[in-house]
């Protein structure tokens, strides 16, 4: 009888790992999700962008989610994959998804909403929608009101080269930032696009804003402001640069409100 018994605890205990969850994921935002939602401990692989928590920077890389590849994925024997939109090529999505292996491609959030929108839609997909209406009434909470324009006006920069400058416009989280602590995006196209020297010398932003992969690439903060293509302006002459954390900055991640307040910080100690 208690042969039996042990026997059938092992064959429930191996069924139980058999069907338990090994998440890879792709891409930082979702990541970020994925951990703030308690799910964790059934991810087994990230890309690179996944810089955030710092117990998902230990587990094995997939490459970067823009450029993945099949056979790294599916090595890690995945029971689900969850990514960003625009990752991988083509071809490798349909290799894939061939293999059965469920496949979630997330839109990114370019706003608030979408945010919660996306925790929601993640949730789901991992059985974990009571979580996500703690994490979203949470940030609620958190996120504070919009401040009134205050006439300050700076830039963010994505890039800078000998190429030019890669500037944040509308429909970026640099964007969605700027709005909430009542400074002026001098950027108004759409997207990441080139600014010409020119009207980057017209616009005189009060400060910068880039994030740090980009500003330690270039060798540190007064490196970064020394570059050709920006040393005209004065806020790079004096270095007026705030360094975000890069997912942070680039993301729009449940660590929202911390990157608002981070940037108010500094915007007030400008102003002062």
């Amino acid at each position: 009888m208690k042969h039996t018994l042990y026997i059938g605890i092992l064959l429930m205990l191996s069924s139980f790992a058999a069907n338990a969850e090994r998440l890879v994921v792709a891409g930082g935002t979702i990541t970020d999700i994925v951990y703030a939602l308690n799910a964790g401990e059934s991810v087994v692989a990230v890309d690179t962008s996944s810089t955030w928590p710092p117990k998902a920077t230990t587990l094995p890389k997939v490459g970067y989610y823009r450029d993945l590849a099949a056979e790294g994925i599916l090595s890690q024997k995945p029971t689900m994959i969850l990514t960003l939109e625009g990752a991988g090529r083509p071809e490798v999505l349909t290799q894939i998804k061939s293999t059965g292996v469920p496949l979630k491609l997330y839109e990114k959030p370019k706003h608030v909403q979408g945010l919660f929108s996306l925790i929601t839609e993640v949730a789901t997909d991992l059985n974990k929608k009571p979580q996500a209406e703690q994490l979203i009434n949470s940030l609620k909470k958190q996120l504070p009101s919009k401040s009134k324009r205050s006439g300050t006006k700076a830039l963010f920069i994505l890039s800078a080269g000998e190429r030019g400058v890669m500037v944040a416009g509308k429909e970026t989280v640099p964007d969605v930032l700027f709005d909430y602590t009542g400074i002026e995006n001098i950027a108004v196209h759409n997207g990441f696009k080139p600014f010409n020297r020119e009207s980057l010398l017209v616009s005189n932003p009060d400060f910068i804003v880039a994030p740090s992969h980009v500003v330690y690439g270039a060798g540190g903060p007064e490196k970064f402001c020394q570059q050709a293509s920006l040393a005209l302006i004065p806020a790079a002459k004096e270095c007026r640069l705030l360094v975000m954390d890069s997912l942070m900055a680039l993301g729009m991640t449940t660590r929202l409100p911390e990157a608002i307040a981070k940037l108010d910080a500094f915007h007030r100690k400008q102003a002062l």
